[in-house]
């Protein structure tokens, strides 16, 4: 991923999971922008990290498997 354009797309991709309203979804996405901006841009990513849903994880992938943000930030339920 070179460009937030890309990752925008990339975050788009993803279904909202059953139960997930749209709202929550929303936010999560917004998120999921925020550390896309921050990992192009250099900027570490200070915000706690802990959604409920497989989704939003799998959206801080880089499409080569790699996480963008360190997994030691997560709290996964």
């Amino acid at each position: 991923m070179q460009s937030l354009v890309e990752a925008r797309k990339y975050v788009e991709s993803f279904a909202r999971p059953i139960g997930y309203n749209a709202y929550s979804w929303n936010v999560a996405k917004r998120m999921a922008l925020e550390a896309w901006d921050c990992y192009l841009t250099g900027r570490p990513f200070r915000k706690p990290i802990n959604y409920f849903c497989r989704e939003f994880y799998d959206m801080l992938k880089n499409p080569d498997g790699g996480y963008i943000v360190p997994e030691h930030k997560f709290k996964t339920y």
